[in-house]
């Protein structure tokens, strides 16, 4: 499960503690009964999921993106280094900020 389902489950589990809290037993099949409610409960429903598949998905973009730019510096890294353009992190001096200098 990605960061994103763990924080959307949470809320879900949250809401349903809270509903079971603070609703009369009963409520559900009552419900049921009440035609234009339930309409819209399934309604809210419904939009529920299809905003939890479009952040599930937009999350998985998300991931890609980073992945890309993480795979670019690397190619960067790799393609300056085998030119000999630029030293290695290594050979270069390393600066320290003048606070940390001054302690």
């Amino acid at each position: 499960m990605n960061p994103v389902e763990r924080v959307l489950e949470g809320e879900l589990v949250g809401l349903l503690d809270r509903l079971a809290e603070s609703l009369p037993q009963g409520m559900s099949t009552a419900v049921a009964t009440q035609g234009a409610i339930r309409a819209r409960l399934d309604e809210a429903d419904a939009r529920l999921s299809e905003i939890r598949a479009a952040l599930l998905a937009d999350y998985g973009r998300w991931r890609r993106a980073l992945e890309d730019v993480e795979n670019l510096w690397a190619l960067a890294s790799w393609s300056l280094l085998e030119s000999g353009d630029v030293r290695s992190a290594a050979q270069e001096p390393v600066e320290q900020p003048a606070a940390l200098v001054a302690a």
